[in-house]
C-alpha cells in the first residue's frame, strides 16, 4: 500500500471517481461526508493525508481543516475548490492547508500533491521522505542502449565527488532514479537522503519546509521548526522541478549554494550547514533565463555537472529488459503465480511512442497484470491507448477503460456540458492545451458530451 487517504466529501459520485483513480494506484481510501465522520475516521484509522472540499453541504471544510490541523497536526490536508471560492482556498492555505485543486480536478496534478504530501508526512515520521529502501533499478541500473551507458558512467564517477549535479530529461524518464543512484553511489551514502518537488509546494510552505522557522515568527508557529537543510546536514538533498521554484527561493538556495549557511524564517542566527545538492528539471532553463523565469547565477552553480537522460523512444533496445525487471517486481510483491509478457506485448511495446516514458511503462506492465486473468499478459490487459494499433487513431470508444479513465472521462464530458462544448473554454477549465483535450476526445470517444 503507497498510502491511506480519507477523502470527505458530501458528494458521493466524486468519492467514487476520487477511489477509483487512486485505488488501482495502489493508495488506500476512507470517506466522510461531514465532520463528524471524519473526525471519526482519523482517530480510528491511520491515515497519511486527506483531500477535503471546501464545502460539506450545510458544514464548513475550513472548520474541517481547523479541527483536523488542531488535533492532528502531522496529516497533510489538500483542500478542493469549486469555482468563487479561492477567498476559502487563501484563507485554508494560511490555516495550513498542504495545498489545494480545483475542480473540475486536473487528476495528474492532484496525484502530484498527493505523492508530496505523502513525502512530508514520511519526512514528519522520521523516514527520510521514503518509505522504501532503493529500487532494484537503483541498485542494477538498466543501460543496454549507448545513451544509458554513458549517463552510468558519468553518474559513478560524478557520483564520488560533491559537485552539484543537474538532472536534465522529460517528465517520466527517470530523474528520481538517476538521483537515487547518485546518493546510493556517493561517500554520503549512509546519510540522509531526502527529496523535494518544488512544483508541488506553495511557496510559503516551500519556504519553510527547507529552511524551518522559529517559535513565534509568524501566527500558529508555536514551537520552533527545524527545516529541511538542517535535518538533511551531512546528506544530499534531491530538489526535484527547480524549474518551478519560486524567484525569492531561488535567491535563498543560491545563496546556500555559495555560503554553506541558512536562516530559519524569523531568525537572526546564521545555521552552517552541509549539503550535497541534486537538482532536476523538465524545463528548458536556458530559455527560463532568457525570460526571466530562472536565475542565471543559480543555473551555473547547478551546473557543475550536467547529466541528460534521453527519451525511452529514443532508446527503445532498453524497453524490453525494462518491462521484464519491472513484470519480475510485481510478480515478487504480489507473492503469486508467477506471469510472463506475451511476444505481441513486446511487439507493442517496441511500436510505441512512449511519451510518459519509463512511468508510463511501467505503469502500463502494473495495470496490464493486474487486469491479466492467466500466467500469460496478453494485449487485451493492456490500458486502452496501447490496446489501439500504431497505424490506427481512433478505436479506443470500443475499449473497456480502465477506472481511472473513466473517471477523467467523466469529468471531460461533465465539463463540456457546462460550457456548451466549448473546447477552448473547456481545456482551460481543465488545465490542459486544446491539442491534449483533443486526443483524450478521440481517445474516450467523446463527440457529444451527452452522449
Amino acid at each position: 500500500m503507497r498510502g491511506r487517504i480519507l477523502i470527505v466529501d458530501d458528494n458521493l459520485r466524486i468519492q467514487e471517481s476520487l477511489s477509483q483513480v487512486l485505488v488501482p494506484l495502489g493508495y488506500e481510501t476512507e470517506a466522510a461526508v461531514n465532520i463528524t465522520e471524519a473526525l471519526s475516521v482519523v482517530e480510528t484509522s491511520s491515515v497519511d493525508t486527506a483531500l477535503l472540499d471546501i464545502r460539506l453541504g450545510g458544514q464548513s471544510g475550513i472548520e474541517c481543516l481547523r479541527l483536523l490541523r488542531e488535533h492532528y497536526p502531522s496529516i497533510p490536508v489538500i483542500m478542493i475548490t469549486g469555482f468563487g471560492t479561492i477567498d476559502n482556498a487563501v484563507e485554508s492555505m494560511k490555516l495550513g492547508a498542504f495545498d489545494f485543486v480545483r475542480k473540475p480536478l486536473d487528476f495528474e496534478r492532484l496525484l502530484r500533491i498527493i505523492q508530496n504530501a505523502l513525502q512530508m508526512r514520511a519526512v514528519a515520521r522520521g523516514n527520510g521522505g521514503s518509505a522504501s529502501g532503493p529500487s532494484e533499478l537503483v541498485q542494477e541500473p538498466i543501460a543496454i542502449s549507448a545513451g544509458m551507458r554513458e549517463i552510468f558512467t558519468r553518474a559513478s564517477r560524478i557520483a564520488k565527488t560533491n559537485l552539484p549535479v543537474l538532472i536534465l530529461g522529460e517528465n517520466g524518464t527517470g530523474k528520481e532514479m538517476l538521483a537515487d543512484y547518485l546518493h546510493l553511489h556517493s561517500t554520503r551514502s549512509g546519510n540522509t537522503f531526502l527529496k523535494i518537488n518544488c512544483a508541488a509546494f506553495p511557496e510559503s510552505l516551500l519556504d519553510n519546509e527547507l529552511f524551518g522557522h522559529e517559535k513565534g515568527s509568524y501566527t500558529g508557529a508555536d514551537s520552533s521548526f527545524p527545516g529541511i537543510f538542517e535535518r538533511v546536514d551531512g546528506g544530499t538533498l534531491f530538489l526535484d522541478e527547480i524549474g518551478d521554484m519560486p524567484p525569492l527561493i531561488q535567491a535563498k538556495i543560491l545563496r546556500v549554494l555559495q555560503n554553506n549557511e541558512i536562516r530559519r524564517i524569523g531568525g537572526k542566527d546564521m545555521i552552517t550547514v552541509d549539503v550535497r545538492f541534486i537538482a532536476a528539471s523538465n524545463k528548458n532553463l536556458t530559455r527560463m533565463i532568457e525570460n526571466g523565469q530562472f536565475r542565471e547565477d543559480l543555473m551555473f552553480r547547478l551546473n557543475a555537472a550536467v547529466l541528460h537522460i534521453p527519451l525511452l523512444r529514443e532508446r527503445r533496445e532498453d524497453i524490453p529488459v525494462l518491462a521484464k525487471r519491472f513484470m519480475e517486481e510485481i510478480n515478487r510483491s504480489e507473492k503469486s503465480d508467477e506471469k510472463v509478457l506475451s511476444d505481441e506485448i513486446m511487439r507493442r511495446f517496441m511500436g510505441y511512442q512512449w511519451p510518459g516514458n519509463v512511468r508510463e511503462l511501467k505503469n502500463a506492465v502494473r495495470y496490464a497484470c493486474a487486469m491479466s486473468q492467466g500466467d500469460v499478459v496478453k494485449i487485451d490487459d493492456l490500458p486502452p491507448i496501447l490496446q489501439m494499433d500504431a497505424d490506427h487513431s481512433g478505436g479506443a470508444a470500443s475499449v473497456e477503460l480502465d477506472p481511472r479513465s473513466k473517471a477523467e472521462a467523466s469529468v471531460i464530458r461533465d465539463t463540456l456540458k457546462q460550457v456548451a462544448n466549448n473546447k477552448k473554454r473547456a481545456a482551460e477549465l481543465l488545465n490542459m492545451s486544446r491539442n491534449t483535450l483533443y486526443k483524450k476526445l478521440a481517445l474516450y470517444g467523446i463527440d457529444d458530451p451527452d452522449g
